[in-house]
């Protein structure tokens, strides 16, 4: 059996994204919990999250990037190829999760 060995660095890229997405979740919903108990004003809250949400998706844009102008590593052969387009296609699906489940809480009313 002629096994390509690929590095496990490039494996951990697989759920990076979503990581991200995960931390972008957590962080929205804590700050939101705070400025609501701590009586922000609308304004100021709605904008706190907003800038909170774009530095996520600044992350995960990275990541994109990062991994559509890379090429996988030849030495990889098709296993490699395979993995980079894996990874690839889970940061963009990422992203999009991202916009379509964290941005359209941000225009409902912030604290009730």
């Amino acid at each position: 059996m002629n096994a390509v060995v690929v590095p496990p660095g490039r494996v951990w890229w697989l759920g990076a994204a979503f990581t991200v997405w995960c931390v972008a979740l957590v962080v929205l919903y804590a700050l939101h919990a705070i400025g609501c108990a701590f009586g922000w004003s609308t304004g100021a809250l709605r904008w706190s999250l907003v800038l909170v949400l774009i530095a996520h998706l600044v992350v995960i844009g990275w990541m994109w990037s990062k991994f559509a102008r890379g090429r996988p590593d030849p030495a990889t052969g098709k296993t490699g190829s395979f993995l980079h387009q894996a990874i690839l296609w889970t940061v963009i699906t990422a992203f999009a999760s991202t916009v379509l489940v964290l941005g359209p809480p941000l225009l409902l009313t912030t604290c009730i």
